[in-house]
């Protein structure tokens, strides 16, 4: 996903299903800088720093 994509969804009044290697994860901060986001993963609530790129608003599986 690219930073303004992310960006959109983060704005969103919506709750927009987002996914890291097909595991649901909520984007906290993005770094349009780095080309990276906070993100925490919202099965085990741990929180990652990846790139904004890997993230997908689709489920993969």
């Amino acid at each position: 996903m690219d930073y303004s994509r992310a960006k959109q969804i983060m704005e969103s009044k919506n709750n927009i299903p987002v996914y890291y290697k097909n595991t649901p994860v909520w984007i906290k901060k993005l770094d349009k800088d780095k080309g990276t986001c906070e993100v925490t993963n919202l099965n085990t609530d741990n929180h990652m720093i990846v790139p904004t790129k890997t993230l997908n608003d689709i489920n993969l599986k």
